[in-house]
């Protein structure tokens, strides 16, 4: 996976209300930061619902790699980075966790832990996809794809920012709806305007 951003559905009332679904995917590491924002109305896969093994695979093939390894100091932001042979360093230090998480979440399967807790040791190096559909989205937009903000969150409100400013919304008359995952040979009329 990598950050990505596209949108799903994008529908305007007549009255001039937008509402806008996305797909998005992220580090798992800024969900939380991504789940504070109440005006989202949103939906993304379970550590749950995913067994193990497949789980280790996932990470394995593709995990999750800080790009930016920013300097400890005081504060929420790391306004500087770490030298070239630090960062190197930490990134090590973060593949030799990676390798412990999977060698340990494997040897929780063998034990017959359940995957709801064995693939939560994975979540640092998990990419998330969420669905969020959402009719305000500045106030996200201003927090997020901000300088001050995480690089891991702000890459992907970036991605967002241009996937909303990229989309032309479709007019949705009164007694039509914002049908963001059904298909059009799904359409049965049920959803449709009598």
């Amino acid at each position: 996976m990598a950050f990505s951003a596209s949108i799903i559905a994008d529908s305007v009332s007549p009255a001039g209300a937008r509402l806008t679904t996305m797909e998005v995917t992220l580090p798992r590491i800024v969900l939380s930061e991504f789940n504070t924002h109440r005006m989202f109305s949103r939906n993304s896969a379970s550590s749950r619902a995913i067994p193990v093994a497949k789980r280790i695979a996932q990470v394995l093939s593709d995990p999750f790699i800080p790009t930016y390894w920013g300097a400890n100091q005081k504060g929420m932001q790391a306004e500087a980075s770490l030298a070239h042979a630090e960062a190197e360093r930490a990134e090590r230090v973060w593949r030799q966790a990676l390798d412990s998480a999977t060698r340990s979440a494997e040897d929780m399967e063998a034990i017959g832990a359940h995957k709801q807790l064995a693939n939560r040791l994975l979540e640092p190096f998990m990419w998330q996809t969420i669905i969020v559909t959402a009719t305000e989205w500045a106030n996200f937009f201003a927090l997020r794809d901000n300088e001050m903000a995480q690089p891991e969150i702000r890459e992907a409100a970036r991605l967002m920012r241009a996937a909303y400013n990229g989309s032309t919304p479709t007019l949705v008359q009164m007694g039509e709806w914002h049908l963001p995952l059904i298909q059009p040979e799904e359409r049965d009329g049920v959803f449709e305007h009598t």
